[in-house]
C-alpha cells in the first residue's frame, strides 16, 4: 500500500468523529485540520499527538509520543502506522427519551408511577482524548447514532433523581410536574452534566419537554380521584358530605337487581330531597339581610355565585337553573 502524504478530512461537517481510512502515514506528509476540529494520531489503542486547525509537516519533531513509541529515525519519508481520528468540537443537538416506564413514588401521596419523559440536550466535545478513550474506544463508536446511544442511558438512570428533587422542592405531586419544566430541565443539567465531563464531553443545554403517565394506570387514577375529592371539599365546604351522600343515594337508586331496585330508589329520592333543600338553601341565603344592615360572610354574592359555579361544574344543576340563580342573586344587590 503507498504511503499517505496528505491527511484531510473527508467525512460530513456532521459527523461528531471521523477516522481516516488509512494507518500507513509518511513522516514526509502533511495533516489539514479543519475549524472545529481536532486529530489525535492513535496507536495500539493508546492516544498520542494530538494537532488543532491549520496545516502540520509530520515530522518526527512534530509527533514526540508517536516518534518515542515506534523508534522513528530522523530524515527521509519515514514509514509508519497510526490511526487518525478526526473530532468535531462544534455544538450537536439531540433528542432523548424513555424507553420504557420509570417507576417514581409520589412523595406527597406515597403512590407509586409509572412515567416516561421527553425532550433534548446539546453539547460538544471538551477533552478529544477522553471522549475517544471512553466513548470511541477504538473504533467501536464512530457513528453519531452509535455516540447517541451510548449517551442517552446516562440520561435515563438519572431522571428519577431530580424530577424527584424537583417535586419535593416544590412540595408538590408527579402528576404536577409538567408545570415545573424550566426548573427540571435545569435540575437535569446539573444533574448530568458530571456525568458527560467523565467522557470529556460538555453538556452545554439539557431541557425536559413533556412528562406523561399511562391515564389507564389504576395508581393514576388513584391520584385524580383524590384531587378531585379535594377540588370539591374547597369548593362545597361543608356541603360536601351532604354531596357525598347525595351521590350515594343516586347510585343506590341506579342499582337494579337483587331486590335493591326499590329500596335504592327510595334512599335516592330521600336524598335527593335533602340536596334540594341543601341547595335552597345555600342559594336563598342572604333573604333576612335585605331589610337593612351588612350581610354576614356567608350571603355575600360574590361567594354565592362561585358556590353556583362549583356546583355546576360537578353536574348538580343545568345551565339554566345556574343562570336564573345567578339571576336572583344579582337582582338582590
Amino acid at each position: 500500500m503507498a504511503l499517505i502524504d496528505r491527511i484531510k478530512f473527508e467525512g460530513s461537517p456532521n459527523e461528531i468523529v471521523w477516522k481516516y481510512p488509512s494507518d500507513e502515514i509518511s513522516t514526509a506528509g502533511q495533516l489539514v485540520v479543519d475549524e472545529n476540529q481536532e486529530a489525535i494520531f492513535f496507536k495500539e489503542g493508546k492516544a498520542l499527538d494530538t494537532f488543532g486547525p491549520g496545516t502540520h509537516t509530520l515530522k518526527t519533531g512534530n509527533i514526540p509520543i508517536l516518534e518515542a513509541l515506534v523508534n522513528l529515525p530522523f530524515g527521509g519519508k519515514t514509514p509508519f502506522t497510526a490511526e487518525v481520528y478526526y473530532v468535531n468540537k462544534a455544538i450537536f443537538a439531540m433528542k432523548w427519551g424513555t424507553n420504557t416506564p420509570i417507576p417514581l413514588e409520589d412523595p406527597k401521596y406515597k403512590i407509586v408511577l409509572n412515567i416516561r419523559a421527553f425532550g433534548d440536550y446539546k453539547f460538544r466535545i471538551k477533552d478529544s482524548r477522553s471522549f475517544l478513550l471512553n466513548v470511541v474506544k477504538g473504533g467501536n463508536r464512530t457513528t453519531n447514532e452509535s455516540i447517541d446511544e451510548f449517551l442517552k442511558p446516562n440520561i435515563v438512570r438519572g431522571i428519577g433523581d431530580f424530577i424527584a428533587e424537583v417535586i419535593l422542592n416544590n412540595n408538590t405531586s408527579v402528576v404536577e410536574i409538567n408545570k415545573y419544566r424550566d426548573e427540571s430541565s435545569t435540575a437535569g443539567k446539573v444533574k448530568l452534566a458530571p456525568e458527560f465531563e467523565k467522557y470529556g464531553i460538555d453538556l452545554t443545554e439539557f431541557n425536559v419537554s413533556s412528562v406523561n403517565f399511562d391515564q389507564n394506570d389504576p395508581n393514576y387514577q388513584r391520584i385524580q380521584k383524590i384531587i378531585t375529592d379535594k377540588f370539591e371539599i374547597d369548593m362545597l365546604g361543608d356541603k360536601y358530605q351532604q354531596k357525598k351522600m347525595f351521590d350515594i343515594g343516586q347510585a343506590a337508586a341506579e342499582n337494579e337487581g337483587q331486590g335493591g331496585g326499590a329500596m335504592g330508589a327510595g334512599m335516592g329520592m330521600g336524598m335527593g330531597m335533602n340536596m334540594g333543600q341543601m341547595m335552597g338553601n345555600m342559594m336563598n341565603q342572604g333573604g333576612a339581610g335585605q331589610g337593612g344592615g351588612a350581610a354576614p360572610a356567608g350571603n355575600d354574592p360574590a361567594a354565592r355565585i362561585a358556590k353556583l359555579k362549583g356546583l355546576l361544574d360537578q353536574g348538580l344543576i343545568n345551565a339554566e337553573e345556574f343562570e336564573a340563580k345567578k339571576k336572583e342573586i344579582l337582582s338582590s344587590l
